[in-house]
């Protein structure tokens, strides 16, 4: 990616938009982009951290491997999501797997621009906060749902939350599987799941896609117990 290309995604970005031109093309010069294939690794969990991540194009899944190669994925991340910021702060592994959904292409921020950054630009460190936040509330959610609701109603909840985030096309691109590791369920159950909703005209399932067909229906199959 072209300098000028980097400096115009990273205005786009929260984290990054309220930084002087010059600012952000200093940024710019110092930040490199990677690419990545479906189904590639960004890092591991337990990797050491060197750098921040912003997701250009593509999508990404978080996920918490188990010792048996099993997975949980804990949230799918869209383009001008920015990620792997919490250990730059503590200088401790990385706490979760990150891999390519799709094609991926991310810009890396070293962690010394990072926290140099963080250091003179305080709107910078408000808007890291707020991620923080985010990413501490997300969590939460997580739990009250594996809790309080059911597999039917945390694959509705998981659909609604992901198509949400994805836009006015109201499209996810997710494996089945990916779904299921998600909602804490086997993937016959959720299988089972999408083929009665789709049933009753409410999603549409394609190959590592789901579409939302309506929104209000969907809503009212999350039932808390």
């Amino acid at each position: 990616m072209e300098l000028a290309a980097i400096g115009d995604a990273l205005a786009q970005v929260p984290l990054f938009a309220s930084l002087s031109e010059a600012d952000r093309r200093a940024l710019a010069g110092r930040v490199r982009s990677r690419r990545f294939g479906a189904g590639e690794t960004l890092f591991h969990r337990g990797d050491p951290a060197a750098h921040l991540y912003v997701l250009v194009t593509g999508s990404a899944k978080v996920t918490l491997p188990d010792e048996y190669g099993k997975e949980a994925v804990i949230a799918l991340l869209r383009p001008g999501e920015v990620f792997g910021e919490l250990a730059l702060f503590d200088d401790a592994p990385r706490s979760a797997t990150i891999v390519a959904v799709g094609d991926t292409e991310c810009l890396l921020v070293a962690r010394d621009d990072f926290l140099a950054l963080l250091e003179r630009a305080p709107q910078t460190m408000r808007e890291v906060l707020r991620l923080l936040a985010r990413t501490l509330r997300r969590s939460t959610s997580r739990v009250e749902d594996l809790v309080f609701l059911d597999v039917p109603s945390r694959v509705a909840k998981s659909i609604l939350d992901l198509s949400e985030v994805g836009g006015a096309e109201k499209e996810i691109e997710l494996t089945q599987d990916d779904l299921a590791a998600m909602v804490g369920a086997t993937r016959v159950s959720v299988n089972r799941v999408l083929a009665s909703l789709e049933s009753r005209g409410i999603i549409k399932v394609a190959r590592r896609r789901i579409g939302v067909v309506d929104r209000e229906r969907l809503a009212r199959e999350v039932r808390y117990q």
